[in-house]
Order: C-alpha cells, then sequence, then structure tokens
C-alpha cells in the first residue's frame, strides 16, 4: 500500500515536471496538491518537490524565494540529476534577469559537467541552457554549436522543439534566414507537443523576416492567424513582440489608424524604462505615423522617446558584448595563472636538479629558466593588458573617449553622495548639439563623427581636473560639477558653449558652424538624486532649444522655473 502511494506521487511529481513549460494553469493546479502531501514523500520526492517549487517562484516573478529554493538543491551531492536541474534552472533566470555575471559564473561550473552527466534529459536542459546563454550574448555561432550536439544526442520532441525556437532566432540575427529554409517549418513539431510558447516565438521570427523582405501583408496573415496561440502564454512579452510587429506591417501597408492602435499597446503594456526592441519598433511607428499625418507635435515626442529607448537598448548590446569579452579574458588569465604556477613549479624543480649538474650546465639551465620566467611575466603582462582594454572599452564611449553613459551614472552617483556627506555644492551640465541631423545627412556620418570628437576635445581643455565628462548617446553629453554652484556652472557652460561655436571646421573640407544648447541644473545637496538633477538639465536644455538654440538655460529646483543664465 505505501509503495503504491509512493508511486502514485512520482507519477504527479512526473506529470507536474512535464506540465510546466506547457500548461502554467495546470502545473499550478498540481503544485498545490502537492505541497499539502509534502510531509509523506520520500527524501528525492521531498528534494524534487522544492526544485519544482523553486522553478515556480521564479517563473511567478519570486526570484529571491525561488533561488533559495534552487540553492538548497545545488548545495547537495546525493542527487545530482536534480542538482544538474537546479544549477541549469538558476542559469535560466539569470539569463532572464540579465545578470550575465551570475549566468557566466554557472555556464563555467555547469560546461565541465557535460561529460558525467549521466541523465540525459539533464544533458540535453544543459545543453539547451548554455545555448540560451549565448543568444542572449549575441554570441550566435556559439549557440548553434551547443544546439547542434542537442540535436545529433536524440533528443525528444520536445527538447527538438525548444532547439528549433533558438535556431531559428539564431538564423534570424545572422542573416542566414532564407525563402528556402524558412519553409522548412520548424514549428510544427512545437505545434504537436503543444509548446506555445516556442510555437509563439518562431512565428515572430518568421514575420520578422517577412517584414524584412518587405512583404508585410504576408507577416500580418501570420501575426493575426497565431496571436491567439501567443495570447495562450499567459507571457505579456511574447504579445508584446506580435502587437509590434503588427503595427510596423500595418504601417508598411498605409494603415496608420491601425498601426498607431497596435503601437500604443505595446507602450501601454511596457515599463518605462525597458529596454526592447519591441518598444523601440513601437516608438519608431508611433513616430512615423505621426509625422506622416501632419501631427508633427506629437511625432517630435516620440522621436524623442525612440531615440532615447534606441539609446537604452544599444547601451545594453554593447554591455552584453563587452561583457563576454572580459568573461573570455577572465578564462584565459585563470588559465595563464595555472600556467605560471606550473611554469614556477618547474624553475622549483629545476632548481633543486641544479646541485647535480656541474658549473657549465648550471649556467646554461639558469639561461633557460629566467627565458621561462621572462616569457610567462610577458604573458601575464599581455593578459593584463587585454584586460585593461577591455574594462577601458567597458567604460569609456569607444568614439569620443569619454564615459559612457553607464560609467557616468556610476561615477556621479557616487560623486554626488560625497558632495551630499561634506555638504557641497554640485551641479550638472546637459548640452545636445544643434541640428545634427543635419549635419549628419548634408555632409556624412564622418563628418559628423569629427564634429563629436572635436566637441569633446574642445570640452576637455576647458574641464577641471574632478568634473565628470559622459556622452549619454547621440549628440548629447553631460559634465558633472562637483563643488561648483548654479553661478559657476553658467559661467563654464557659457565658456563651453562659446568654444564649440569657435570651432573651425576647415578640417572637414566643409564650412559650417557647431553649436550646442546647454542645460544646468543645481543640486539642493541633501535632497536631490542625480536622476532628479539629469532631469531638471534635461527640461532645461529643451527650454534653450526652444527659445532659438546655441544658449545656456538654468533649471530652478525650488521655483520649478527655467530662468536665463547668461
Amino acid at each position: 500500500m505505501e509503495n503504491n502511494l509512493i508511486n502514485m506521487y512520482q507519477d504527479q511529481l512526473n506529470l507536474a515536471s512535464n506540465l510546466r513549460t506547457r500548461d502554467r494553469v495546470k502545473f499550478n493546479r498540481i503544485m498545490d496538491k502537492l505541497l499539502i502531501l509534502k510531509p509523506h514523500f520520500s527524501e528525492k520526492q521531498k528534494l524534487t518537490l522544492t526544485y519544482l517549487e523553486g522553478y515556480q517562484k521564479v517563473i511567478m516573478g519570486e526570484l529571491v524565494e525561488g533561488i533559495k529554493l534552487l540553492d538548497k538543491v545545488i548545495n547537495q551531492n546525493k542527487h545530482m540529476a536534480l542538482k544538474h536541474k537546479a544549477i541549469i534552472t538558476k542559469v535560466s533566470v539569470h539569463n532572464s534577469d540579465k545578470n550575465y555575471v551570475k549566468a557566466f559564473a554557472l555556464i563555467n561550473k555547469l560546461i565541465p559537467m557535460l561529460e558525467t552527466m549521466n541523465n540525459k534529459e539533464s544533458y540535453q536542459e544543459a545543453l539547451f541552457v548554455i545555448a540560451v546563454f549565448y543568444n542572449r550574448l549575441a554570441q550566435y555561432h556559439l549557440s548553434k554549436e551547443y544546439l547542434s550536439k542537442r540535436m545529433i544526442n536524440s533528443p525528444s520532441p520536445q527538447q527538438q522543439c525548444t532547439s528549433s525556437m533558438l535556431q531559428v532566432e539564431a538564423a534570424f540575427r545572422l542573416k542566414e534566414l532564407t525563402w528556402e529554409n524558412i519553409a522548412d517549418n520548424k514549428v510544427l513539431v512545437c505545434e504537436q507537443e503543444q509548446e506555445s510558447l516556442a510555437s509563439s516565438i518562431i512565428y515572430s521570427f518568421m514575420a520578422n523576416w517577412y517584414i524584412e523582405q518587405n512583404e508585410p501583408e504576408m507577416a500580418l496573415d501570420l501575426l493575426i492567424r497565431k496571436k491567439p496561440l501567443a495570447k495562450t502564454t499567459q507571457y505579456y512579452l511574447i504579445e508584446n513582440v506580435y502587437d509590434s510587429l503588427i503595427s510596423v506591417a500595418y504601417f508598411m501597408m498605409d494603415e496608420q489608424l491601425l498601426a498607431i492602435k497596435s503601437a500604443k499597446k505595446v507602450i501601454k503594456d511596457s515599463k518605462n524604462s525597458h529596454k526592447s526592441e519591441w518598444l523601440v519598433r513601437a516608438l519608431l511607428v508611433m513616430h512615423k505615423a505621426h509625422k506622416k499625418a501632419g501631427n508633427f507635435k506629437e511625432s517630435l515626442k516620440y522621436h524623442e522617446l525612440y531615440q532615447n529607448h534606441l539609446k537604452l537598448l544599444n547601451d545594453d548590446l554593447n554591455k552584453r558584448n563587452i561583457s563576454y569579452q572580459i568573461f573570455q579574458e577572465e578564462v584565459k588569465d585563470k588559465a595563464h595563472q595555472i600556467s605560471l604556477l606550473d611554469g614556477k613549479n618547474k624553475v622549483l624543480e629545476l632548481e633543486k636538479e641544479l646541485s647535480e649538474y656541474s658549473s657549465h650546465k648550471k649556467k646554461l639551465l639558469i639561461i633557460i629558466l629566467l627565458l621561462i620566467v621572462l616569457a610567462l611575466a610577458y604573458w601575464a603582462y599581455l593578459s593584463k593588458r587585454a584586460q585593461l582594454r577591455l574594462k577601458n572599452m567597458a567604460e569609456h564611449d569607444e568614439l569620443t573617449g569619454v564615459f559612457n553613459r553607464y560609467s557616468f551614472n556610476e561615477l556621479a552617483g557616487a560623486a554626488l553622495y560625497y558632495c551630499k556627506k561634506t555638504n557641497q555644492n554640485v551641479s550638472l551640465i546637459l548640452f545636445d548639439l544643434d541640428n545634427f541631423k543635419r549635419i549628419n545627412d548634408t555632409y556624412g556620418h564622418c563628418v559628423g563623427d569629427w564634429v563629436l570628437k572635436a566637441t569633446v576635445s574642445t570640452c576637455k581643455k576647458l574641464s577641471r581636473n574632478n568634473d565628470i565628462i559622459g556622452r549619454f548617446g547621440g549628440e548629447e553629453f553631460t559634465i558633472l560639477l562637483p563643488g561648483c554652484d548654479e553661478h559657476k556652472a553658467a559661467q563654464l557652460a557659457e565658456k563651453y558653449r562659446r568654444a564649440i561655436f569657435s570651432i573651425s571646421t576647415a578640417q572637414t573640407g566643409y564650412d559650417f558652424k557647431v553649436s550646442a544648447s546647454f542645460g544646468i541644473c543645481p543640486s539642493l545637496a541633501s535632497t536631490n538624486t542625480l536622476t532628479d538633477i539629469i532631469k531638471g538639465a534635461d527640461h532645461a536644455m529643451y527650454q534653450a532649444k526652444n527659445n532659438g538654440r546655441n544658449q545656456v538655460k538654468i533649471y530652478d529646483i525650488q521655483c520649478m522655473k527655467v530662468a536665463k543664465a547668461v
């Protein structure tokens, strides 16, 4: 009787495990029953339920509680198949949460485990999560390598489906999709397995490819037919992907009202700081649709939002790429350290043997040892230099050499905190080059790049040692001025403005003027956050633009007014 109950519990656990990616409603229902029955489970069954509960928590967004449960499974070594599953799920969590540092640390532990994984399901899931990780970092060639290993190891239909989902994404990103291979219909196995999320993702990439081929009708037909399937996933992000693509298709077909309706839904459902290509896509449609309708005020509003979110997205993509390079260098550095340690051990061994050789042979061996040590030291030096180069790439804007947005925010936040503690004044200058798009369109992007570099070079000559200069993206720059009140900041901003306006463009082969509009926001050191100051400076800068450009404005925090500085 007891064995029958144990077997029945195991059947329910297996059912819950199978349903976790297919039917979340049924999965949650079974989990409610299993949690009540948990006291009657065997040790392994309790651990299995702990894993499933951790999975359930992270899917529901309760990451802290979910990871605690997964760690309980990871920290035991009796049931290795469950341990592997928990590590795989935790990597997936960090992939989704864009915590690539933690994900990479787990991937480094997971890859050596592949050779000893006896459980076929765990092996397949490990290959899958590694492929997902490389897709997230835009390393699609590496993703394809692990997916190939997965496909040649007799995957189940469900595993074939999830592999196909990543293969289609990688092929789309690598521009390898064609009319021939898109007709292979990798989605059929997903539909047969009722994997609605994977099916919906594959269809979204197919529709995106149709749009790139200038076939909006085909894209729209596919998206409208498959949108009910996407809704069954109960995953709002995939619905946003569909709506954003639908808005693009409608816009291309000159159905502006329908395009705006779909784009508005995406914007409404997306968080303000969300870094997603579907939000960027929807904002661009809103900008273009309003512009086409002659509603220029709305068009400008959405263009500014589009530019801001495009910067966030590009910063995120660059951060992923640089993160991967840093990871690779860290792996190489560890290998170099091991080699260096091995070299030192060999030196010690050889030194021990020196006493047995003649004086002549000793000298020869000493020379050889010195050469080995020098070679290893040079190797370590090259590794360190590469790491410093990558660190510099991660922190600085590649074109102008000043801090990028992410690094500026970190340094400026620390400086602001220090000024608050020491009760010092602090001000922020935000400036944007006037009519920069016209310069790019008229003279070309090479000239535009020259203007950006010349502007930064000019400003650096006037800046103080403790000023923090950053590029916020595009033609927008910001300067934090510790120990500087609004009047001093206004004087510095005016110097910057005049210097930029005096830049000679003769070197470009063209004759045109460069100017910038400046916004200044002082901080009431005890109350304002960096975000508050940036918003204030941004508001003042747009006042300067609206008043005719090439001028300086101060944002008055207390009176909530913008007063002319100079």
